[in-house]
């Protein structure tokens, strides 16, 4: 598949070809549609020209779902926050985060779009169909290609491309209060609030913090999971969790879209719990 030169990709080509991804796909019927009239795509920003700013001010002219607290909604919060975070730090958020996140920790192989010489690292993408795997650039080169592109947009929220190492050590950080090799990245009140249930009993039996599942009580019954542990996955059949009080990270990373086989993540979790003494 050749990849383009620039980001040559246009909205509509987009919404033709990434079909479940992103916000849009996730919630109510009228969400969808919202957002869809919007043109609003969570995390894909390879279209000539989209960035982050434009979206951002797209998103405060559409209405509230709910009052703030009532309700917990997978939207597009911490889209927002990046933007902010360019107002503040006066760079793009890719330039923010190799510089303050990505280089202090030495996390040599995260982006949100691949350079040239790191192409070759950027593995094939599955799709499951009729319960096989298909390589997904028969399927949705677009898809398999994304990282590839030279695009202008900065997700808050989605869109980087990392290697299991690389996040491994900034799981590491948070498991260490905010510090990683000696370098002091966030407050350990910082991490502490991240860690922490910030919206009660509003997601059911777990709760989240900033940008975190976490564990609670009521949550681990299932799983060997202890409370307190905070976690998350990607869109293509990746996730991790941090214990803090086991002091271990677990990560399972696949490259696939789409699995009816989605309790493996927890099976493997299950057999590490198992294995310590």
């Amino acid at each position: 598949t050749t990849v383009p030169a620039k980001s040559d990709i246009t909205i509509r080509q987009l919404l033709t070809h990434t079909a479940g991804i992103g916000y849009p796909e996730i919630g109510t019927k009228e969400a969808k549609a919202i957002f869809g009239k919007a043109k609003l795509i969570a995390g894909l920003g390879a279209a000539e020209g989209r960035i982050l700013a434009d979206d951002v001010k797209t998103i405060a002219k559409l209405p509230l779902f709910h009052q703030p607290g009532e309700k917990y909604l997978y939207g597009w919060n911490i889209d927002v926050l990046g933007y902010l975070v360019e107002i503040f730090s006066g760079m793009s958020l890719d330039q923010f985060f190799k510089k303050r996140i990505f280089e202090p920790l030495g996390m040599k192989d995260t982006y949100f779009y691949l350079p040239e010489a790191k192409h070759n690292k950027l593995v094939n993408l599955f799709i499951e169909k009729d319960k096989k795997l298909v390589n997904s650039l028969e399927e949705n080169p677009l898809l398999a290609n994304y990282p590839k592109y030279k695009g202008t947009y900065f997700s808050g929220g989605a869109g980087l491309s990392s290697t299991a190492m690389d996040y491994a050590i900034f799981l590491q950080m948070m498991l260490n209060g905010g510090i990683y090799n000696g370098k002091r990245l966030l407050s350990r009140n910082t991490v502490r609030m991240m860690t922490m249930n910030q919206i009660g009993d509003i997601r059911g039996t777990n709760g989240f913090g900033l940008g975190f599942g976490i564990i609670s009580e009521k949550g681990s019954t299932i799983l060997p999971t202890p409370a307190g542990v905070f976690e998350w996955g990607g869109a293509f059949s990746t996730t991790y969790w941090a214990d803090p009080k086991e002091n271990i990270i677990g990560i399972f990373y696949r490259q696939l879209w789409g699995s009816t086989l989605g309790n493996v993540a927890d099976k493997f979790k299950v057999l590490v719990y198992q294995a310590m003494e």
